[in-house]
């Protein structure tokens, strides 16, 4: 099968729409041995991003991933190429390209919170995202809440989405007997991984810790708080002191070691369209506390602790597990088994199944 794979959105920054398509890509190839790819890259140099496999030709597009003149010039660009199938792993293809295409959505946060993100993107999905749904022979998201989103807010088809699952990537384990917390971490913490956007709400976390060291549960001593994805001055709240360590950015063995290490990991986001933190820290062995909001129920089941996602009951949940050693580690236990219900193999297979179903329409 000869696949046009839209991988504009690499520069090397592993956010997770990035992520996920180099992950669906490996996966994809290890399970397809006739699978041809031309992978569309912006820039030359990003094809050095791209699996190592004769089966991936980088094509690169010199055309930005979002905006309107990568609409105007996409469909022609893509049509040349003549593929058996296009996929879009992120939420802008050409909505006028006439021709086998899947794309996937991750998640509509842009629609679910529009004051967050001002007019142009409502006007984006209005005019390219949902005349591109329509287009599609199918679209891809990662849970069940994603997809009642896309019937609700983007009016989608029921049938024509399906669900695929993200997983936690290799890296992502119980840390060995012994290991040490990566640098700049102290023995003891608890951690949070996010970005300063309003709805990951970490600000919360940095109140409900607060209050934690003000009223400790039991009469603990309280380690200190971990944020990675956010450095100083990005956020109001993004004040680091000795109870505070602010962390821009962990390769991805130091985070699997920082979740597996932590006391407890906090997820508390007010939405995601799948949740990966929740999902990699239940890989690694860590209790997980996570916002009952979204997909993140879908992602924990019951390996993890679920509260609201305001600072009180995030408190009182951290400090639930602070005290409770049998449920902390009754959660670690139970992590790496439901982290392993979700798998890139699995994502993969659908996919493909997808593919050839779509590309079977235009034969």
């Amino acid at each position: 099968m000869k696949l046009i794979y839209d991988l504009r959105l690499l520069t090397g920054q592993m956010h997770g729409m990035a992520r996920y398509a180099l992950e669906l890509l490996q996966a994809m190839l290890d399970a397809e041995p006739e699978l041809a790819v031309g992978a569309l890259v912006r820039k030359p140099e990003y094809a050095k991003f791209l699996p190592s496999d004769p089966r991936v030709v980088a094509i690169a597009a010199n055309v930005a991933p979002y905006g309107i003149s990568s609409q105007m010039s996409m469909a022609r660009l893509i049509s040349g190429l003549k593929p058996e199938i296009y996929h879009c792993p992120f939420y802008a293809p050409p909505a006028r390209f006439n021709g086998p295409m899947v794309f996937t959505i991750h998640d509509l946060i842009h629609l679910r919170f529009p004051k967050d993100h001002g007019l142009r993107y409502r006007f984006f999905y209005l005019w390219f995202v949902a005349p591109a749904a329509k287009r599609a022979g199918a679209v891809f998201t990662p849970s069940k809440h994603s997809k009642q989103d896309l019937i609700e807010l983007m009016g989608v088809p029921e049938g024509k989405i399906v669900i695929t699952p993200n997983a936690a990537g290799e890296a992502f384990k119980p840390p060995a007997k012994g290991a040490n917390p990566p640098p700049g971490l102290p023995e003891r913490y608890v951690l949070g991984v996010g970005n300063p956007k309003r709805h990951k709400n970490l600000g919360a976390l940095v109140e409900a810790h607060q209050q934690l060291l003000r009223n400790p549960p039991g009469g603990i001593e309280v380690p200190p708080l971990v944020v990675v994805g956010v450095g100083p001055g990005q956020a109001d709240w993004a004040k680091p002191s000795d109870d505070l360590i602010l962390l821009a950015s962990l390769e991805d063995a130091d985070l699997a070691t920082a979740y597996g290490l932590a006391w407890a990991v906090v997820v508390p986001s007010l939405y995601e369209g799948f949740g990966l933190p929740a999902l990699e820290a239940m890989a690694c062995g860590a209790p997980v506390l996570a916002a009952n909001r979204a997909s993140l129920p879908e992602v924990v089941g019951e390996a993890g602790l679920l509260c609201e996602p305001d600072a009180e009951s995030l408190a009182e949940g951290l400090g639930r597990l602070m005290i409770d050693s049998a449920l902390a580690q009754r959660l670690r236990q139970a992590g790496p088994g439901q982290a392993a219900k979700f798998s890139w193999a699995r994502t993969a297979k659908t996919t493909l199944a997808t593919y050839r179903r779509v590309a079977a329409r235009w034969r």
